[in-house]
């Protein structure tokens, strides 16, 4: 009897072990959010270009990959796009969440940061607009797809991952060419299920602005080059989630349509060469999320205290935009209105996601982190896998690091001006490194 005791108690380990990679499934879909060929739209992203779109490079595509244990989902959301508000995003998760029945925070919403990708906010989309129509057509086809691969319970597959971790020096340092710190790191992960890869994506800090202001044509930029090149290669559709790329520009800088070409077949090179490693299936998925309340450089934003600062940056400033003066009078007036419904908030709260799965950390942020966070949190846990993904759930600040705020030197958009253009209430403190870092870690740590 306890010879057949021990014998069951070895054949119920033995399958728990075998079914343990089970546990976790997937599925993946992808759609169209191209312009029509006869469109000619307001594309995002440079303030020196002028002109609507008068072509398409590479069309443009909503990524959406799904994961679950069986009693909760993750959504993962990558779009050829340049920036979503935080308005926008949520009213895009919210519209999925209803539909599909997951929670909101589980729906994260990335844009690669393309500057090749028509604008989603402004006036080019009120009523009368060039981008009116494919705003629309756009959010509708995010959303579509979203809630089709959340809720096909049928099309969910049990999958493995492998991993790999390499470098592609396509990127340097856009304010310190020589000696700005860069992070060229490169991560990739094949999902897959069977022999065959469902998906992959990989990992990288770079703007995706290869195709500079003088470009009209619509364009996922060198990602889009890069991955229709792996795609061949690695047998399954491919997208990017854009890492801490605030301050990582494409070696070369932003010239036209070849320098994307150049750059993202450089890329694909990289991507090609990695060495894949699998990751041991433990059935294992834990999903947290961590607020940063970001200071600003006073502690009381008060109506007095922005009608001052307007009028001392109006005329005192130089900048690349022609209409600062009129620009910041836009963004006093704004901010003004806003203490008619009640106190403006003294901080500015950051959202951002973490994701274990079997041991891979998938890390997200809103807003365009610098590098030197990335490196950062990997450097922290040398151990681990740490996808690092920014332009997540609304565009609504760049996060300089305390370098830049001690160098200061071309980084004054970022410090001093960024505010009139996200319509914050007031410029960020040099203590906002400390703080973002702080929860960064915090939220990582959650989900060990």
């Amino acid at each position: 009897m306890k010879r057949l005791y021990i014998i069951a108690c070895v054949a119920l380990a033995l399958c728990l072990c075998s079914c343990g990679g089970e546990k976790l499934k997937c599925n993946f879909s992808s759609a169209g959010i191209s312009a029509l060929e006869d469109e000619h739209l307001v594309l995002a992203g440079f303030a020196a270009r002028q002109g609507l779109s008068d072509g398409i490079h590479i069309p443009l595509k909503t990524n959406c990959l799904v994961v679950t244990d069986g009693k909760q989902k993750v959504c993962i959301i990558s779009n050829d796009l340049m920036e979503i508000s935080p308005a926008l995003a949520d009213e895009i998760r919210d519209s999925i969440s209803v539909r599909s029945g997951l929670d909101r925070e589980r729906i994260l919403l990335h844009c690669i940061h393309t500057h090749s990708a028509p604008r989603l906010g402004g006036a080019s989309v009120e009523p009368g607009g060039p981008n009116r129509a494919y705003k629309i057509r756009t959010v509708e086809a995010i959303i579509d797809n979203a809630v089709k691969t959340i809720t096909d319970d049928k099309a969910f597959k049990p999958f493995r991952m492998e991993v790999a971790k390499g470098s592609a020096p396509i990127n340097y340092h856009r304010c310190e060419a020589e000696t700005g710190p860069v992070d060229s790191d490169l991560y990739a992960v094949k999902i897959i299920s069977g022999k065959k890869p469902l998906c992959a994506f990989y990992n990288i800090a770079c703007h995706p602005v290869c195709m500079g202001p003088k470009s009209l044509l619509l364009s996922s930029d060198y990602s889009g080059v890069a991955r229709g090149l792996v795609e061949d290669a690695w047998g399954c559709e491919v997208f990017q989630l854009t890492g801490a790329a605030g301050n990582m520009d494409p070696k070369g800088g932003c010239l036209l349509v070849g320098h994307a070409e150049e750059i993202g077949t450089e890329l694909a090179d990289c991507l090609k060469a990695l060495e894949f490693t699998k990751v041991k299936p433990k059935g294992v998925l834990k999903f947290d999320t961590g607020l940063a309340q970001l200071p600003y450089l006073i502690d009381e934003v008060t109506p007095a205290a922005v009608r001052a600062h307007a009028d001392s940056i109006a005329v005192a400033y130089k900048t690349e935009f022609p209409r600062f003066a009129e620009d910041v009078r836009g963004w006093e007036a704004e901010i003004l209105s806003r203490f008619d419904k009640g106190p403006v908030p003294n901080k500015l709260d950051f959202n951002m996601e973490a994701l274990n799965l079997d041991g891979v950390i998938f890390f997200f942020s809103q807003g365009e982190p610098f590098c030197e966070y990335q490196t950062s949190a990997r450097a922290n846990h040398p151990d681990k896998t740490i996808f690092f993904a920014g332009y997540t759930n609304g565009q609504n600040s760049y996060l300089p690091s305390a370098h830049a705020y001690e160098y200061r030197k071309g980084y004054e958009y970022e410090i001093e001006q960024m505010h009139v253009y996200i319509k914050a209430p007031y410029p960020l403190s040099p203590e906002m490194p400390a703080a973002y870092s702080a929860v960064v870690e915090e939220t990582i740590q959650k989900v060990f």
